[in-house]
Order: C-alpha cells, then sequence, then structure tokens
C-alpha cells in the first residue's frame, strides 16, 4: 500500500469504528427509564389533535390518575401507565369479553371490577324477635309451597349473580333473585339507592385495597357489569372519541376556561 493512502485508510477505518460503536454502545448500555411523553399526536377523522401531555401535567392539582384512572397510585411509573386507547375504542361484544382477560395485565382488572359483595349477617333473630316480623311475612305463605318454613337455599339455587329478572312460571328463582325479591318488600328505601344500597346488606370488598396477587382473581359472580350496574358494559365502556370528549371538555368546563363548547372544536383538531 503507498503511503500516500494510509493517513485515508486510518481516517476510514477510524469513521467505520466510530460508526459501529454508535450503534453498538446504546444496545450495551443500561436502557434509561421510560419518560412521559412531551407532546401526543391523536389521529382523529374530524383533524388530528395535538395534545400537550406536559404543559397539561405540570398543571396545580394534577396527577397521573386524573386522567388514567386505571392508575392504582396518583403517581405511578411511565412504563406501567396504559394509554387511553388501550382500553376505549373497543366493540364491547362477546369477542371482547372473551379477548381482555388475556389482552390487559392483571392489575387492570380493578379499573371496571372494582367491588365485589360478600354476605353480611342481616340478623334473622332480630326481624323474628325485635321487629315482630313473622315467620310467612319472609317464607312463603301458601302452605302448597312451603308447609313449614325451610332454609331458602333447599330450593332456590345458591351461588348465582342475581339477574333482576322474574322467574319463569314454574322455576324458581336462583336465591340471589328471590331474597332480593323479599327483601325489597319492607326494604324500598334501600334499594331505591341501586348501588349504594349494597353495603346495607353485603360486604363491599373494594378490589383496589386487595393485595397485588389478588387483583386478577374477580369473582364469576361479580363479572358481569350488570349484577351492581343497571348499565351493561357497552353504556360502562365508552368508545375512544366519547371517553376523550369526556375527559378533556369535563376537566374545561369544570376550570371554567379552554375548549368544552360543540362551536369549539378547531380549539383542538387541526383542518383536515
Amino acid at each position: 500500500m503507498q503511503k500516500r493512502y494510509l493517513p485515508v485508510t486510518i481516517l476510514v477505518v477510524v469513521l467505520a469504528v466510530l460508526g459501529i460503536g454508535g450503534y453498538v454502545a446504546p444496545l450495551l448500555m443500561p436502557q434509561a427509564a421510560p419518560v412521559s411523553p412531551q407532546r401526543i399526536l391523536l389521529p382523529n377523522a374530524g383533524g388530528a389533535v395535538v395534545f400537550d401531555h406536559n404543559v397539561h401535567a405540570g398543571l396545580p392539582g394534577m396527577t397521573c390518575s386524573t386522567c388514567h384512572h386505571d392508575s392504582l397510585t396518583p403517581t405511578p411509573e411511565p412504563a406501567s401507565v396504559r394509554s387511553c386507547a388501550q382500553c376505549h375504542g373497543q366493540t364491547f361484544d362477546a369477542a371482547f369479553r372473551k379477548e381482555h382477560v388475556s389482552r390487559y395485565d392483571r392489575d387492570a382488572c380493578v379499573t371496571c371490577h372494582h367491588y365485589e359483595l360478600d354476605r353480611k349477617k342481616w340478623g334473622h333473630k332480630r326481624h323474628a324477635r325485635e321487629l315482630g316480623v313473622d315467620c310467612r311475612d319472609c317464607h312463603h305463605k301458601d302452605t302448597g309451597i312451603e308447609p313449614e318454613p325451610q332454609n331458602c337455599a333447599d330450593c332456590h339455587e345458591a351461588g348465582a349473580a342475581p339477574t333482576h329478572w322474574p322467574a319463569e312460571p314454574g322455576t324458581p328463582p336462583n336465591l340471589a333473585d328471590a331474597v332480593h325479591a323479599r327483601c325489597v318488600t319492607c326494604h324500598e328505601d334501600l334499594f331505591a339507592q341501586k348501588v349504594n344500597g349494597c353495603a346495607s346488606c353485603h360486604e363491599v370488598k373494594p378490589m383496589r385495597e386487595q393485595p397485588a396477587e389478588a387483583r386478577g382473581k374477580v369473582s364469576p359472580l361479580y363479572a358481569d357489569c350488570v349484577v351492581c350496574h343497571e348499565a351493561g358494559g357497552d353504556r360502562l365502556l365508552l368508545g375512544r372519541m366519547d371517553a376523550f370528549h369526556k375527559q378533556c371538555m369535563g376537566c374545561h368546563e369544570s376550570a371554567g376556561k379552554g375548549p368544552f363548547k360543540k362551536g369549539q372544536c378547531a380549539q383542538c383538531h387541526t383542518s383536515k
């Protein structure tokens, strides 16, 4: 090799080493912890939205869980925060019910399955002795159905979730439906409170307070939304657009500033 090419050769080798090192070095170095995004582009048929994440995250009193309501803590690690689209925007149908069990991580269960109900001592003796309730006020007055007062579970299926539907003629309702139908005759005030009245007769267990290893274990009795809610899952789990509008516009309306009225779309949506 002629000496006049030696400097060029050395320069090429040095540049090659630097180039290869630039690719390899990041792979060998410890990965930095994920950080919150600065701005997020939200594609939309009505015009994309550029959401300034840092500005909103820095507002007084704002925590991650304000918007990411699935978070178990107010300020979770960025890597553990799910994007809105991971839950919203899905079609709530049979396929969703089947797939979501494996689609989401275990800690996500408590976002929707937030409570479970357990038995509570409602006071059989107190009703019979102190309140003067006759046995047949709760048990069947028709002796053709029940000659003597029996344990309700002898005839009514125990362990099934309430259906909130009247039983078919000739078929005993399950135990939950039977008890609810009997109790409401005296306790209309509690039933009028709907889900808020459940704690009067049930132990209410907040799933968010359960140990981490138990959070993914949802009781099949309360896996269906309508056990506690009158609206089905398709009404409770908002679509992506409705979720964003409710969250963003609701917050702006509460603050009394920023876009929240129907005619202010262009303040968030860019032109097509």
